[in-house]
């Protein structure tokens, strides 16, 4: 089955891979060798092998900034949107794209990367210069810049359809805890 996060230089709108709905659901877990609260403006800056983990979704960079809703009468509420520079990656299950900038807007439910985009899923590669994923909607595109292409490597064969020949690339960091699957 090829997965929409990597079907290159085309929009693609089965709902599976990194454009499926992600879990949600509990806690956010952020940590960070450094960090500054900038509350008057809602925001938090985290630096040094930054890591965020809900559920089975991670988001790991050198630096992130997160921007939360204000609350009437002061403090912070929601997170809206979370802007990641420095080695960026996004893995979930299976999954794993990396580019050198990104924005994950919660509000949206969606992630842009820019800047050597490389998409990995089990023996599937793509790259480009940018990715915009819709992760409630099931669409994502990727895209090179003037001059660039957009490049994708897909298996066909058994293979692809076990996955236990083709490891996931490394995420760099130390993170804060293993997925469940180990990683």
């Amino acid at each position: 089955m090829i997965r929409p996060l990597l079907c290159a230089a085309m929009i693609c709108a089965a709902p599976a891979a990194l454009a499926q709905a992600p879990a949600r659901e509990g806690p956010l877990d952020i940590s960070a060798r450094n960090s500054e609260m900038l509350d008057p403006q809602g925001r938090l800056v985290y630096w040094g092998d930054v890591n965020l983990i809900r559920g089975d979704e991670r988001l790991r960079a050198d630096r992130v900034e997160a921007q939360f809703d204000r609350r009437p009468g002061g403090g912070m509420g929601a997170l809206l949107r979370v802007t990641a520079t420095g080695d960026v990656y996004y893995v979930r299950p299976g999954e794993v794209a990396r580019g050198d900038s990104g924005v994950y807007d919660l509000e949206a439910g969606t992630i842009t990367l820019v800047g050597s985009v490389v998409l990995t899923q089990g023996c599937n590669v793509s790259t480009g210069d940018r990715l915009e994923a819709d992760l409630e909607g099931g669409v994502a595109r990727l895209s090179s810049g003037e001059g660039g292409r957009v490049r994708s490597i897909f298996f066909t064969g058994p293979e692809a359809e076990q996955g236990s020949d083709c490891p996931l690339p490394a995420v760099p960091g130390d993170g804060p805890r293993p997925f469940p699957d180990g990683r």
